[in-house]
């Protein structure tokens, strides 16, 4: 529901006239319950949460070009956005959900779910939408469900103003302010409900109410698989009427702890611009203008509206009294705040502001906390999520590291590379190795035992188990989590490299009794030595490549046909280049 904070016009009415008319508003939005619903109370004039999720409209700007990078949001006319940011996203994320060409009318969000009405060519008609968010797991991203275009509802049956959209459940709920013929007649209202997840088979359903005139604006929120709000009564104060145990409650709402509080500590729902519950406590959000506030550093007097800008500030309610919990300046951009936690995770509120270009910008707000804790910028999807953009990176460069394998390790390359240096071919044919490439359990033996180096002291630093930091980078889709194996793969291929490229082989090679030589036989120089290396490191990342060697007639691996070089047992190393001594030795494939 639409909350701005403006003052209510209310008439003076008896106390049971008061309380009939928030519980008739209660009823219009009891359809099955559920644990979550939630309209963010603030200044942005559609904004929805629900169990870690948010989800808000903005005027979106235009197609890039120099016009509308010097224009201003407000004076763009590329439509309007909707966008989602989710509490556990691998990185502070906005998403891009859809665009409109008019501003919705309005939305509803529960758990995942989001409904927005669109308003229809005749008046007081309207599209219904409903998406919902869902997870890759294995990136960590979300995406919205159904793909596509978002599935559509059956369009209410009667024509009227929107008063009031929840969500409960599978269950769509809708106040309408219907049309009148007559001037004369009183104010009629319509709710009714229709499934979400029905599609074009969901029909509407009827929920009579009685022909009240429903006071407004109520500030209305769920509570514990319950209903709540917070309006006013006869005298002007707050009240909380709450919908717990199959029956109603209503409590007038006070400052302070005192159970005999007087008139002067009632609160003014004036004042009041918004209710949620956090863990089942209601939270108040009131706005404090700066010509109530005590004067700043003695600048001013309470009545100079420029001694201080307005205060938001946020209490719970307990017993009807108000407990303190925030108190901060209000932002100066459109701003809404509510709940924002996932399900099992710490329990805290966000404060949502939006800034250039309607960009997101979220400030979380914990319990221990009286104000929120720094901005964070939220960015759309992509490299600015470096939790898991290293997955796609590794699969190009794996993908290339074996089509460059193919193509310029063949032998009709080689050839061709050796005639360009004037080597007979034909001679060049003659003196071929006969050492087969190491087979993958030595290759694997001989890479264990250059990490050993990096894998013993990053385990000094991190301590826990070894075997959690031979994780494979490819494998992994949180690299900030994977940092210590991470270090230990990267150690362990520079503690390789050096060997290799100064010695012909590492540590690891010499122990299991491996060398690298060329291609065609006979050492290998050390500018191939060094090219193979770094190629190696895409196998370090990702090994999976390896399986290229099961493939190759003499068992060599990508890294080795890119380079030109071949990983053989030394023994037949040796016997290979005592065969080509004995012979006319014209021929070294280098």
């Amino acid at each position: 529901m639409n909350v701005r904070g403006e003052p209510a016009n209310r008439a003076a009415m008896g106390p049971a006239r008061a309380v009939l008319r928030m519980v008739v508003l209660m009823i219009a939005l009891l359809a099955p319950c559920s644990r979550s619903l939630g309209d963010l109370p603030g200044t942005i004039r559609l904004s929805a949460a629900g169990e870690g999720h948010l989800w808000w409209v903005v005027k979106a700007a235009p197609e890039p070009d120099a016009r509308s990078r010097a224009a201003s949001v407000a004076d763009s006319d590329g439509g309007f956005a909707l966008l989602h940011h989710a509490a556990d996203a691998p990185a502070p994320t906005e998403r891009l959900v859809s665009r409109f060409a008019e501003e919705p009318a309005a939305i509803a969000a529960e758990g995942q779910r989001v409904v927005l009405f669109t308003r229809a060519d005749r008046p007081g008609a309207y599209f219904v939408v409903s998406m919902f968010a869902a997870k890759n797991e294995t990136v960590g991203h979300w995406y919205t469900l159904p793909r596509g275009a978002p599935m559509v509802l059956d369009a209410p049956p009667v024509h009227g103003d929107i008063r009031a959209v929840a969500i409960a459940g599978d269950a769509l709920g809708l106040l309408l302010r219907l049309e009148r013929t007559d001037p004369g007649l009183p104010e009629r209202y319509w709710f009714g409900t229709i499934p979400c997840e029905s599609g074009a088979d969901a029909v509407w359903t009827e929920r009579p109410l009685p022909p009240l005139d429903l006071a407004e604006p109520v500030r209305l929120f769920a509570r514990s698989g319950g209903f709540a709000a917070v309006g006013a009564a006869a005298d002007g104060a707050a009240v909380l009427a709450s919908f717990e145990d199959s029956r109603w409650s209503v409590e007038s709402l006070r400052r302070g702890s005192s159970a005999g509080a007087g008139s002067a500590d009632r609160m003014d729902p004036r004042g009041v611009i918004g209710a949620f519950a956090l863990a089942g406590r209601p939270v108040v959000v009131e706005r404090v203008p700066a010509k109530q506030q005590e004067p700043v550093g003695g600048a001013g007097h309470a009545g100079d509206p420029t001694a201080a800008p307005n205060r938001i500030r946020l209490g719970f309610v307990r017993a009807g009294a108000l407990q303190p919990w925030a108190d901060f300046a209000e932002p100066v951009r459109p701003w809404s705040v509510g709940p924002f936690h996932a399900e099992g995770a710490t329990i805290r509120a966000a404060l949502l502001e939006i800034g250039e270009r309607g960009r997101g910008v979220a400030r979380a707000l914990p319990l221990s906390a009286s104000e929120p804790e720094p901005v964070v910028e939220l960015a759309p999807p992509g490299f600015a999520s470096g939790s898991w953009i290293h997955l796609p990176i590794v699969g190009v460069l794996s993908v290339a590291l074996v089509l460059g394998a193919v193509i310029f390790g063949s032998d009709a390359y080689l050839d061709s590379r050796l005639a360009a240096a004037g080597v007979a071919t034909a001679v060049a044919r003659v003196h071929r190795r006969t050492a087969r490439g190491a087979r993958l359990g030595r290759r694997a033996l001989a890479m264990l035992i250059d990490l050993l180096p990096g894998l013993v002291g990053v385990w000094l630093v991190v301590r826990g188990s070894p075997l959690e930091l031979l994780q494979i980078p490819a494998f992994q889709t949180n690299l900030a989590a994977a940092v210590p194996s991470l270090v230990v793969f990267g150690a362990g291929w520079l503690v390789a490299t050096v060997g290799d490229v100064a010695a012909g082989r590492s540590l690891g090679k010499r122990l299991v009794g491996l060398r690298i030589v060329a291609a065609r036989g006979g050492p290998a120089s050390p500018g191939r030595r060094l090219v193979r290396s770094v190629a190696s490191l895409v196998t370090v990342a990702n090994p999976v490549v390896m399986l290229l060697v099961l493939l190759h007639p003499k068992g060599d691996g990508p890294a080795e046909m890119l380079s030109g070089t071949a990983v053989v047992d030394a023994a037949e190393a040796d016997a290979d280049e005592a065969a080509s001594a004995n012979g006319d030795g014209s021929s070294q494939g280098r």
